[in-house]
């Protein structure tokens, strides 16, 4: 699950990283607890974090769902101004970057081993 609770999966419809009402409820719950309590720590706000990362590797999730990005952005933005550097993270391949980079968000990627 990569770090999502377990308590997700109790509706079994639900379909997890996308635009499904119910998975946008609860990351809207978690965000709008966790966001808040990090901008202080943002560096316009003399925080040590440069940049939030709103999404990682997305583009290797089958969902491919800019829908559900694009409300990510959005509640970042909402809840650490627009001042903050937003990115995405996926790996370098232009597959991977297909469903994994948003407009309005840098782009970056990681490299696997071998």
């Amino acid at each position: 699950m990569g770090g999502l609770p377990a308590w997700l999966l109790e509706k079994e419809s639900i379909l997890l990283r996308s635009s499904d009402p119910d998975y946008l409820a609860a990351v809207d719950k978690w965000l709008g607890v966790l966001l808040p309590k990090m901008k202080p720590l943002l560096y316009q706000n003399g925080g040590p974090v440069i940049t939030v990362q709103v999404e990682n590797e997305y583009g290797s999730y089958f969902a491919c769902d800019f829908d559900y990005l694009r409300f990510l952005q959005k509640r970042f933005r909402h809840h650490l101004g627009d001042d903050v550097v937003l990115f995405t993270t996926d790996g370098a391949h232009k597959t991977f970057l297909k469903c994994g980079a948003l407009q309005g968000l840098y782009t970056t990627v990681d490299f696997g081993t071998g």
